[in-house]
């Protein structure tokens, strides 16, 4: 390793950062909080049933496959090339309209603390092409730079989560709080509010697997990774069941909405306790801690196109990293570009809000697919014979298959959530249909794109595709 390598290497807290901006994003707090203090329920159940399993198969997969590409290269060495292929294409293409979204939803923030107009279109894309251009250069100068984007993103975002809890102890302490949870109701009911939550626990307890990307970007190895996890497991909790109650406390449940209700009770918390001026002081460190979970996530979706230039698919140009900065820039000009393009064709005679909602509508279900993946493999693996010397959890295979089928349960669960039409959509079957004909759409353009790229390599004889060394066992079992 280059001294230029080391350097941009992280070290525990860096990576701590690093996986908490990419993993806790506190802009879904709302979305639970809307279903009432039952969601307080969803949040503990989501722990145990998906982040546990995930966060235990981050760690032992992360110890049994040493090669780069994360969730890609698990699901390609545990079931093969296609399924590899399949798993990494749809964590990456997932990611695209993900990352439209969050710009169009950083833009929304930063118009409203500026004190512009939410529905000026214009102002929105070119908001959002800035931040875009911005994050792309921080990626490019590697993870020296790129760290710290994410880093003062998970410190505001402390702080932000510090100001509404002081709100909410005020606003109940006084006797104000919006929500009686003594007599609340408790119950889950069977409809679309809760479906939708649990579709979006399951994604915001989801993204510790990154840290599988950044293996080898990370000091002291696999005793960083499960000290991380660990960190973002307690770290989770709290931000999400803490953020809940504050958020009940500060807003009534039918107040809460899915893209405002954090700006909202930021706003309306201030002005109940008379300073309604810092409301757009704590909005500005809200959009921080958004803008560093989207460079966080931006620098792990970059390594998927790197990952695929290693075996081929791509041109070998995606295989290169600078050798300064350590970055693989073929990879993350073209993630943000096709990005970019998303964003704009989204927002092509549509409104803000009608942007957003498309491009959340175009990653819900496909980004719970690379799971389905991920505890498949890690479910194969916990039938073979443990590696030696490599991390495993107690009870070793038999603990790895019960937690790998609870992870897809899970998963399975969240999916069927994800198709449930909301009760007040004038149109509920052509909105599943939308859902599931993107989805689809994504799977044959993945599925062509691997036939030419296997066809090419065929014809035209490449290197081989080096698998790790739990790759070649499972290859030869």
């Amino acid at each position: 390793m280059t001294d230029a390598a080391a350097s941009q290497r992280l070290r525990f807290f860096d990576a701590a950062f690093y996986a908490i901006a990419a993993g806790i994003g506190m802009r879904w707090i709302a979305v639970a909080a809307a279903v009432g203090p039952a969601s307080l329920l969803l949040w503990t159940l989501g722990l145990f049933a998906f982040f546990v399993p995930l966060a235990v198969g981050t760690a032992e997969l992360t110890a049994r496959f040493e090669g780069e590409g994360g969730i890609y290269v698990w699901a390609r060495d545990a079931l093969g090339p296609l399924s590899g292929f399949l798993c990494g294409w749809f964590y990456w293409i997932s990611l695209l309209p993900f990352f439209a979204g969050i710009l169009v939803f950083l833009s929304g923030l930063i118009v409203g603390a500026l004190g512009g107009d939410p529905k000026n279109a214009l102002l929105s894309v070119s908001i959002s092409v800035a931040v875009s251009l911005l994050v792309t250069a921080v990626q490019l100068a590697g993870l020296k730079y790129g760290k710290w984007l994410p880093n003062m993103g998970t410190a505001g975002g402390w702080v932000v989560f510090a100001m509404l809890v002081v709100l909410a102890l005020v606003l109940g302490v006084e006797g104000k709080s919006a929500t009686d949870f003594l007599h609340g109701n408790w119950r889950l009911p069977a409809n679309f509010d809760t479906a939708i939550a649990w579709g979006t626990i399951m994604f915001a307890y989801a993204g510790v697997e990154s840290l599988g990307f950044l293996r080898n970007d990370i000091d002291g190895g696999m005793r960083t990774i499960v000290r991380v996890l660990a960190v973002v497991g307690i770290g989770s909790l709290v931000v999400y069941v803490g953020g809940t109650v504050a958020f009940l406390i500060v807003l009534p449940q039918s107040a809460l909405t899915r893209l405002s209700g954090f700006p909202d009770a930021l706003r309306l918390g201030f002005a109940h306790v008379g300073l309604g001026y810092l409301g757009v002081f704590a909005v500005g460190l809200f959009a921080l801690t958004m803008l560093g979970a989207f460079t966080a996530w931006f620098g792990v979706g970059a390594r998927l196109p790197f990952a695929a230039g290693l075996d081929n698919f791509l041109p070998p140009t995606f295989a290169k990293r600078h050798p300064r900065t350590n970055a693989p820039v073929a990879a993350i000009l073209l993630q943000g570009g096709l990005m970019l393009a998303i964003m704009l064709l989204s927002q092509a005679g549509a409104s803000v809000a009608g942007a957003y909602d498309l491009l959340v509508a175009m990653s819900i279900l496909t980004v719970a697919i690379p799971y389905v993946y991920m505890f498949a493999a890690w479910a194969n693996c916990a039938r073979m014979e443990p590696v030696p010397g490599a991390w495993a959890p107690p009870g070793g295979g038999r603990t790895s298959f019960v937690l790998a089928w609870l992870g897809q349960v899970s998963t399975v669960v969240a999916i069927a959530c994800s198709l449930v039409p909301n009760a007040g959509d004038p149109h509920p079957v052509a909105s599943f249909l939308k859902i599931v004909l993107a989805a689809l759409g994504m799977l044959v353009f993945g599925l062509v794109f691997y036939w030419v790229a296997h066809r090419r390599r065929r014809t035209r004889p490449v290197p081989p595709v080096s698998l790790s060394a739990e790759g070649e066992a499972i290859a030869n079992a």
